[in-house]
């Protein structure tokens, strides 16, 4: 699961998570990318109905957990070049060391699966179009609902 996906989930709820991708799917798929604009007003409607009974603190934790969330995915991106030198690194300096056959061996599988979790988190993490754009009508609603609360 990716991280807009979590976080999603964790604000909106999985009910509602999954009417939005449904909602969002029917859409990628009946329409051109220039009408989605459109389109997305049904669930940022929604979405701004569930928050606005939210005060200015609750807000504001929201506001904060959505740039958390954010951070992390920059992350996973930015650092995936720096897991995939290690990994590679790693592999030839287990190769080099001539060390016993199975030693080697059972190192090499446990590097793979651990670059094999952080390959899969960082796939997961780049091309979650579904997961972005929902996770861009939230931060419209927050904003706007933070604007307003600060008015």
């Amino acid at each position: 699961m990716n991280v807009f996906q979590k976080c999603l989930r964790r604000q909106m709820g999985n009910h509602r998570y999954s009417g939005y991708v449904d909602t969002c799917r029917k859409s990628f798929s009946d329409t051109n990318v220039s009408q989605l604009a459109l389109n997305s007003k049904p669930i940022f409607d929604d979405m701004y109905e569930q928050l606005k009974v939210e005060n200015k603190a609750g807000i504001s934790e929201r506001m904060r957990d959505m740039a958390d969330t954010l951070a992390i995915a920059f992350r996973i991106t930015r650092y995936f070049a720096f897991v995939l030198v290690t990994y590679l690194l790693g592999n030839i300096v287990l190769l080099t060391l001539n060390l016993d056959y199975y030693v080697t061996c059972v190192s090499i599988t446990l590097m793979g699966i651990c670059f094999l979790y952080k390959l899969v988190e960082f796939v997961s993490n780049k091309y979650c179009v579904l997961d972005a754009y929902l996770f861009m009508i939230y931060k419209s609603v927050l904003e706007k609902l933070a604007k307003e609360v600060s008015c």
